[in-house]
């Protein structure tokens, strides 16, 4: 069954309607996540639509809307619970509420780099492994971790961050958590 998926970054958001590991439609439009994530959702909406209608399907007939957020994310209540300096309106923002009124669908929300770890362990690289782990290279990085066939989340949702924050540059450009240079 098809799913509609999103992966929100910090420079770009793609979208597509997936269909068991294989992409049937497809389309990036900006972020502006200075901006926030509200301003964004009424684009996301349109884009889904129209990739849908490409797909030939109708969105209400879709599994789930799946999203990857980039920061730290409650994947079992769908929420996100920090941004990371981006999208600073998140948290606040009712995503399931949003995913339920706009498609008739349910959320499956997590961090970007565990979105981007599943599909490759499920139709990717990865598939058989019972441990591996991903580094993702963005507007920021990434990590995630499958052991033993389980992927880390953590009772904090932050299992499997081996370091995806650090000080590469001390006499870099400021960061939001208040050093300079990091990635």
């Amino acid at each position: 069954m098809s799913v509609l998926a999103c992966d929100i970054g910090g420079t770009r958001i793609k979208l597509g309607v997936v269909d068991r590991g294989r992409l049937l439609a497809e389309a990036i439009i900006p972020a502006e996540s200075d901006r926030g994530l509200a301003q964004a959702l009424p684009r996301m909406v349109v884009a889904l639509e129209n990739l849908c209608r490409e797909a030939g399907i109708e969105p209400g007939d879709c599994a789930a809307l799946a999203m990857g957020f980039p920061a730290l994310v409650d994947s079992k209540a769908g929420r996100v619970l920090d941004e990371y300096g981006k999208y600073a309106d998140a948290p606040e923002l009712d995503l399931n509420a949003w995913a339920r009124e706009q498609f008739g669908l349910r959320l499956a929300i997590d961090n970007d780099a565990r979105v981007a770890l599943l599909g490759e362990w499920r139709f990717g690289a990865g598939q058989g492994s019972e441990n591996l782990a991903m580094i993702t290279l963005g507007t920021g990085i990434g990590t995630a971790v499958i052991t033993e066939g389980r992927l880390l989340r953590g009772p904090h949702f932050q299992a499997g961050n081996l370091c995806s924050h650090f000080i590469v540059n001390p006499g870099g450009e400021p960061c939001f958590c208040g050093s300079r240079g990091c990635v």
